[in-house]
């Protein structure tokens, strides 16, 4: 483009977000950044949508270069991206950073309390959240959609599957607030890594609106950690319909029968791959070390500590199956 403006701008840091492409979007907003260097303004959407991309990778050291930003360019006022803040905090596990940022706000909303509530309930700490909660209530603020996502990803980061479903229920019956998809996502997850994959399963057929592969693709991957065949073969089938060239759900599919030993499952389903023309795509992740980001690739050996990496998979796979 001849000509960039802070929509150009905006639009490039969002699309990077959303594919996690986070290491491209927050370049932006580094010392030798592209739009840095072109003297480009940055609202608070271009904030919001940085510091996210830095929770999900996560990168702890992009979020700390964007709040000094926002204190320079006067965001640190802005409740929006104050917000984003706090979850980019959290996310990095720096949770009193982002209960700081939290108590120096000027305005507080509810989605300044979202963010607090959710980052409490997102490294586990359910007593916190729900008496952040109910200090939410004192001060007059409304509970949202947003809230009580938090609270049910909140109980069910503690283990308490059964209380989750009380605040899905509390939304929908006390406050007339209608459940969405992450709700339901949410709760879907919940039975599922509780070994619940009837309810799991049963909570998706009961939702209102079209299933999407998020949901399917969350009960498939508790039925690999619970070795569970036959919900399994039931749930691959919806996800094939609904996506039909994405790999990674025949490789789990092929992963849930060979933990089982179900040989004859595994070829017909690398059969079926090549018959579709199936192309396998390597799954890649990032960890921040030392304020160095690095990329983890599906298969790749070519680190020193491969061996190390794929052992301690291994045992957290054994470990979440007990």
């Amino acid at each position: 483009m001849p000509e960039r403006d802070t929509i150009s701008w905006n639009s490039m840091i969002t699309n990077y977000s959303q594919k996690w492409q986070s290491l491209g979007g927050n370049g932006s907003f580094s010392s030798n950044g592209d739009s840095r260097k072109l003297g480009m303004k940055f609202d608070c959407m271009s904030i919001s949508q940085a510091l996210s991309a830095c929770a999900k990778l996560p990168a702890l050291h992009y979020g700390k270069e964007i709040h000094g930003f926002m204190i320079k360019a006067a965001f640190s006022s802005n409740v929006f991206a104050e917000s984003a803040l706090i979850d980019m905090y959290a996310k990095c596990g720096h949770l009193n950073l982002a209960h700081r940022v939290f108590n120096m706000m000027t305005l507080e909303n509810e989605v300044s309390w979202n963010s607090i509530i959710g980052a409490y309930g997102f490294h586990g700490h359910l007593k916190e959240s729900l008496s952040l909660y109910d200090e939410m209530l004192e001060n007059g603020i409304q509970p949202d959609h947003v809230t009580f996502l938090g609270l049910i990803s909140a109980c069910g980061h503690a283990g308490l599957v059964d209380d989750s479903i009380y605040y899905f229920r509390c939304m929908t019956e006390e406050y007339g607030i209608q459940a969405r998809m992450e709700h339901y996502a949410c709760v879907v997850d919940l039975y599922g890594c509780a070994g619940r994959l009837t309810e799991s399963f049963e909570t998706i057929k009961s939702m209102p609106f079209l299933h999407d592969t998020g949901v399917w693709g969350t009960l498939l991957g508790a039925c690999r950690v619970h070795g569970n065949v036959e919900f399994a073969e039931v749930t691959s089938r919806h996800l094939f319909a609904l996506d039909p060239q994405n790999s990674g759900y025949y490789i789990l599919l092929s992963n849930i029968l060979a933990d089982m030993g179900q040989w004859g499952g595994v070829l017909k389903i690398r059969s079926m791959m090549k018959e579709r023309g199936v192309q396998k795509v390597p799954g890649y992740s990032w960890i921040e070390v030392n304020n160095i980001t690095h990329m983890f690739v599906s298969a790749d050996g070519s680190s020193p500590h491969s061996a190390q990496v794929y052992l301690m998979l291994k045992s957290l796979l054994l470990e979440l199956r007990r």
